[in-house]
């Protein structure tokens, strides 16, 4: 493409901002009057201008995306192509965003650049169990007074770490290859896996074979998940059956949550890091700081020979706790040929549904890496399988 060609195609770009403000917050508290215009003559930039009105309080900078209008392509501005100011204090912000470092040859007559804000962490209150019509959901900017890992969040209160887009490289233990994937979207992921008396509250009834209020869920297929009738057509429709964990809890909170997908599961498990767990670790002696499995499930944390409380082994960098471990947890994807690109939903169809993680009783440690895949049988229920991880995809 010549240079004229690029600039003309991109002019349309300085008039298409958008302005997006997180559906949560109240009036006091908005990202107004955002601007985006390349330089001219152009040198891959793009200067992007926004107003904070009222107070974000504890966020450092707010999230920059940019959505190819022809195509529907959404690319997440990484940190590393920013310059300027980000923040989120009461007043305009100046940033810039260079394309060209980031790799991005935009080839659209119009793009819309987007300023958004989600806060850091996302509570559902459980207390009113299955009598309640809406379980109450809030934000937080910052953990509370004594963090999250106490028995409230893994008992009467579910709570979700938000995620941002980026781009990392996603393995397969299978055939040993990795390869680069995009998440163009931010998301929530539950920062414990779903506990027994979590579920119980949502469904009435707890079917794990090894029981504590604590300990996460487990014999739950995929189809107790999300239903064996709408909720098995992923990924041609995201609808869940009504009478499914995830079909109650989208009922009594108004938010469409789900699993994880497999991209979005290893991303949010990785945080960052490349190696086999996400202490920067490769060994034995690594993966048991970090969940269980059947190296250390006799060491004093609890659940002798089974699995244990949720959060009982060191988090990862993004406060994610026993991802490595514990139980294995279902993704949504179908199991099939690693799919990877932007945003990757996996096979279009299949025999069984990935798993991730590892588990209690899995004595290789390579069972339990942040790249081992798993499948399973979307019918079945054992006491090994069938960890629960909520997500919730930030629409841009």
């Amino acid at each position: 493409m010549r240079t004229s060609d690029w600039m003309r195609r991109v002019a349309g770009m300085a008039v298409a901002a958008a302005v997006v403000v997180g559906a949560w917050t109240a009036d006091a508290q908005q990202i107004k009057n955002v601007t985006a215009r390349q330089r001219f003559p152009w040198n891959g930039k793009v200067d992007i201008s926004y107003e904070v009105v009222g107070t974000i309080s504890s966020v450092s900078s707010v999230e920059i995306s940019m959505t190819d209008k022809s195509t529907g392509q959404v690319y997440p501005a990484l940190a590393s192509s920013l310059s300027g100011d980000t923040g989120t204090g009461v007043g305009v912000h100046k940033a810039v965003w260079d394309l060209t470092a980031q790799g991005i040859e935009l080839r659209s007559q119009s793009a819309v650049i987007s300023v958004e804000y989600n806060p850091l962490y996302l509570v559902i209150d459980l207390s009113g169990g299955t009598s309640t019509l809406s379980y109450p959901v809030t934000y937080l900017d910052a953990e509370p007074s004594g963090g999250f890992n106490i028995d409230a969040y893994k008992t009467t209160k579910l709570v979700l770490r938000k995620i941002s887009a980026g781009i990392f490289i996603m393995g397969d233990d299978q055939t040993n290859e990795f390869h680069r994937v995009m998440l163009s979207q931010p998301f929530y992921i539950g920062i414990f896996e779903v506990t027994q008396k979590q579920y119980q509250l949502v469904m009435g009834s707890n079917p794990s074979y090894y029981k504590g209020n604590m300990r996460p869920v487990e014999q739950v297929s995929y189809d107790m998940i999300r239903g064996s009738s709408e909720g098995a057509k992923w990924p041609s429709f995201s609808a869940v059956d009504s009478d499914s964990f995830l079909g109650r809890l989208r009922a009594r909170t108004g938010l469409e949550f789900d699993l994880p997908t497999e991209a979005q599961w290893e991303y949010a498990c990785r945080a960052g890091t490349t190696s086999a767990y996400n202490n920067g670790g490769s060994a034995g002696n690594d993966l048991k700081l970090l969940g269980r499995y059947d190296g250390n499930r006799s060491d004093g944390k609890g659940g002798y020979s089974q699995h244990t409380t949720v959060g009982s082994y060191q988090p990862n960098a993004w406060g994610l706790y026993d991802m490595h471990g514990n139980e294995c947890e279902w993704c949504l994807d179908w199991y099939g040929t690693l799919a990877y690109g932007t945003d990757p939903k996996g096979a279009s169809s299949g025999l069984k549904r990935v798993i991730r993680g590892g588990s209690w009783n899995h004595g290789r440690t390579t069972d339990c890496t942040s790249h081992n895949r798993g499948a399973l049988t979307s019918s079945v229920v054992n006491s090994l399988y069938g960890g629960i991880r909520l997500a919730k995809t930030l629409s841009n």
